[in-house]
């Protein structure tokens, strides 16, 4: 009896959410005391993946790399970064300072302060909340931590806990052997991040490895690899850690009024609440053909049973605000059809409700693999492109076909033979100067790519346009290579 209970008692003790972060919380400090550091300073080097942005929709991803330096506030999710960019040739860019403070976040490149989104503030709370030492923190005040028991991971056992955390979970996995917090996971939605919302509900983990004893005498990971839904997106080194128990200058987090106003009204265009016809109404480059110039553009096209609408970008509300605009303009015309000319997963945020509508989705074959997983458990109505693909008859007649090269393989331009209209997928970028403005000329790379599929099927173009919100434009001036 006697052997039971005490069994009973250990047991209850290994579950015991708090007296597990407790466990780690005295792993981590060794000989100092987490509550009493105020502040942390890092720097560093980082190799991020821009997810979204490549070739193909599945990766591998481009990268770039950054130095910086990053302040943190300890007593609340604050901080200040100062980062450069290093091009592959080596060239620092200029710094640039990012401060978060209480809701809002703001840059600064030189004398000039913005304010940032509110994707990009979500993005920087992962970061500071996720670290290890606030991680611990917070799951030590949650009254609503729990235990979610064991995983074994690399031949060791870890001890899970977890709390509600904004719109989703915070977990913690803590070594049973060192009691350290290996990994800190976030599971939630990111309504505002264009690129990720499409995916739904994130997986958001943060691997921590290389512990090391810093100069104050507690442990701290100098790397961390974090990966979304699995797939890497940043690596980060540290080179130095300090662990102050003075807290940071006040003026350190400031933000201005003026960034602060600024990061108000850039909340207000977020991409979950971005309103149709927020950047121009629709505009007919030919009878029935109609262009929506927003963000992107989305283009109706009327043929005699029905709308064809390119692209089921932004958002789920915002295809809807095509599909009732469509209804508008041709009442009775069912949308007979969605192409995507592209399967970047910024132009995705309104697929799944495409595929909630039951409307065929025209898409170059190569990305029907991808797109069946983002749908998830729906059934996709697709309608591959390998060759040449028509929909409807007439004067808005539509000719898919793909585009293919080292750019554009998974690319599907869109022809109207009676109109020697071409929309060219994502492949119209004109040049721009240091002001970022538009120049003469267009990337070369793309142009290459687009006129060699026009060319390879044999289409007589006057006009071309894309899923950007410029043109139409002469073909003439969309020039050899």
């Amino acid at each position: 009896m006697l052997l039971a209970a005490l069994l009973a008692s250990l047991s209850a003790v290994a579950v015991n959410p708090h007296a597990l972060v407790d466990s780690a919380i005295a792993a981590m400090q060794r000989t100092t005391q987490l509550r009493d550091v105020r502040a942390v300073r890092v720097t560093g080097i980082q190799h991020e993946f821009m997810f979204g942005n490549a070739e193909r929709a599945e990766g591998p991803w481009r990268v770039f790399y950054s130095q910086f330096t990053e302040l943190r506030n300890m007593d609340a999710p604050a901080f200040r970064r100062t980062e450069r960019t290093i091009t592959p040739a080596g060239v620092m860019s200029p710094d640039r300072v990012t401060v978060l403070a209480d809701s809002v976040m703001a840059n600064r490149v030189g004398p000039r302060e913005i304010g940032s989104s509110h994707a990009a503030y979500e993005d920087a709370i992962d970061r500071i909340d996720g670290s290890p030492e606030r991680a611990l923190r917070l799951a030590s005040a949650s009254l609503s931590l729990r235990s979610d028991g064991t995983t074994t991971r690399f031949g060791l056992v870890f001890d899970k806990v977890s709390f509600p955390w904004r719109n989703g979970r915070m977990a913690l996995e803590i070594n049973r052997e060192t009691h350290l917090p290996n990994a800190v996971v976030i599971v939630r939605e990111y309504p505002d991040n264009f690129r990720w919302a499409p995916f739904g509900v994130i997986t958001m983990r943060a691997e921590y490895v290389d512990w090391t004893v810093t100069p104050s005498g507690a442990y701290w990971p100098m790397q961390a690899k974090i990966s979304l839904n699995g797939e890497p997106i940043r690596d980060i080194t540290y080179a130095s850690v300090a662990l102050e128990t003075t807290a940071a200058p006040s003026d350190s987090f400031a933000v201005s009024d003026s960034a602060r106003s600024q990061y108000a009204a850039n909340s207000q265009l977020n991409f979950s609440k971005f309103k149709f016809g927020a950047r121009g109404q629709p505009t007919e480059l030919v009878p029935g053909v109609v262009r929506v110039p927003d963000q992107w553009v989305m283009t109706m096209v009327k043929q005699s049973d029905g709308v064809v609408i390119f692209e089921s970008h932004i958002s789920a509300q915002y295809l809807g605000d095509v599909i009732r605009e469509a209804n508008r303009r041709w009442p009775g015309a069912p949308v007979k059809a969605i192409v995507l000319s592209s399967d970047p997963w910024a132009h995705l945020g309104g697929f799944r409700e495409a595929v909630h509508r039951g409307i065929p989705i025209y898409v170059n074959a190569r990305s029907v693999p991808f797109l069946t997983k983002l749908a998830g458990s729906a059934h996709p109505k697709f309608m591959p492109v390998r060759g040449k693909t028509v929909i409807g008859t007439g004067d808005n007649r539509i000719e898919l076909y793909p585009v293919g090269g080292p750019y554009a393989e998974r690319m599907t331009m869109a022809y109207f033979p009676q109109h020697r209209l071409l929309y060219g997928a994502d492949l119209v970028f004109q040049n721009r100067g240091p002001d970022g403005r538009p120049t003469s000329g267009f990337l070369a790379t793309e142009v290459v790519d687009l006129r060699r599929a026009v060319e390879r099927e044999g289409l007589a173009v006057d006009r071309v346009f894309c899923v950007q919100n410029y043109g139409p434009f002469p073909w003439t001036s969309f020039g050899e290579q």
